[in-house]
């Protein structure tokens, strides 16, 4: 069965019976600032690009990365997006068990079950705002081969000191589990990261991510962090030219633009404030504290079809192991379209208090 993610405009439109372009999409974590203007530009010249194969190391687009960390290019995988990377590690890895930190991105989930993978789960407790409990996750450590986790984790936006991150490796590591790092959302929280603590002995994978920050989700790129020999075996595992010619032309461009990311996290910290602060008013909505571009929220189960209809797409996460079909996740997105789902997020409420009337 295939999974349902956001930002799938097709059947959005198909169920409402509204035009994709008229749908405001609520439901996918992409930066309402970007593309960056430096890759805009290079897309208008990448249709030279298209009549050439792309180099298959992508070591241009490699050496872009590790020069920001700093590390050398063998100590980085280029990939057609995060999730491809992740399916490479698990394919390579083929541990009997794994620890999952719930709830989480339901691929994690579904590549273990497609590789036969016993799945335990740490779950995240609405009555401590899904926070991470770091002696919880170690306990849990016992008797599995790898541990994935995401910083911040989506979807609750939550995350875990880069001490208490630390301190996990080091406890994983003595218990001989690979951990996998999920950092598709750390552009947005930097000091998390820990690609600068990749080491040629280390025994955990960075995953990486150019699609939410730099909004570049139709092209596919991503890269991985690790040790030389695991990315030179999980390259070797990789089917040719996986990472295209204009991906690697536009995620160099990316990369380099420190002022559109300088931006971008500025306007983040301001924006996330405000609508935290409008949605904390709402005393029949639950919000909770984020580290990332999207909120975690809690409503009635007719949120999704109410604010539908009005052409608003958030994500129901129903399916997701530890919550239900009353939470929902949305991105925080321009002033003026965060205020429309305020005004709707009122007119739901106000349609369904006069049926109980």
């Amino acid at each position: 069965m295939r999974l349902r993610h956001g930002g799938e405009l097709r059947s959005f439109s198909e169920k409402f019976g509204i035009r994709e372009r008229d749908i405001l999409d609520f439901s996918s974590n992409i930066n309402p600032l970007g593309p960056p203007a430096s890759v805009r530009e290079a897309y208008e010249t990448a249709v030279e690009d298209l009549a050439h194969y792309p180099d298959p190391e992508a070591l241009a687009f490699r050496r872009a990365v590790a020069r920001h960390f700093p590390l050398w290019p063998e100590n980085v995988v280029a990939g057609n997006g995060a999730v491809e990377l992740l399916d490479l590690i698990l394919r390579l890895l083929r541990p009997k068990r794994a620890l999952l930190v719930e709830p989480a991105f339901l691929e994690y989930r579904r590549l273990l079950n497609l590789g036969g993978c016993e799945v335990r789960s740490v779950f995240l407790k609405e009555k401590d705002s899904f926070h991470f409990s770091a002696a919880e996750m170690m306990n849990a450590l016992q008797g599995v081969e790898v541990a994935l986790l995401a910083q911040p984790n989506n979807p609750t936006g939550t995350h875990s000191s880069r001490e208490e991150v630390l301190k996990f490796l080091g406890e994983a590591r003595r218990r001989n589990v690979f951990v996998v790092m999920d950092e598709a959302f750390v552009d947005w929280m930097p000091e998390l990261s820990l690609g600068r603590e990749v080491r040629d002995d280390s025994h955990f994978f960075v995953i990486r991510s150019l699609t939410k920050f730099y909004a570049l989700p139709g092209i596919r790129i991503g890269y991985g962090l690790g040790a030389k020999k695991l990315i030179e075996k999980l390259s070797s595992q990789q089917i040719p030219w996986s990472c295209n010619r204009v991906a690697q032309k536009l995620g160099i461009a990316a990369l380099q633009d420190s002022e559109f990311t300088s931006r971008s996290r500025q306007w983040l910290i301001e924006e996330r404030s405000w609508l935290e602060g409008e949605l904390h008013s709402l005393p029949w909505l639950k919000g909770y504290p984020s580290a990332a571009n999207f909120l975690l929220i809690r409503s009635t189960k007719s949120l999704f079809e109410e604010m539908g209809k009005r052409g608003i797409y958030i994500r129901d996460l129903t399916e997701f192991p530890g919550l239900g079909p009353s939470f929902f996740r949305i991105a925080v997105r321009t002033r003026a379209e965060n205020g429309r789902l305020l005004e709707s997020l009122k007119d739901c409420h106000e349609k369904e208090a006069a049926l109980r009337a």
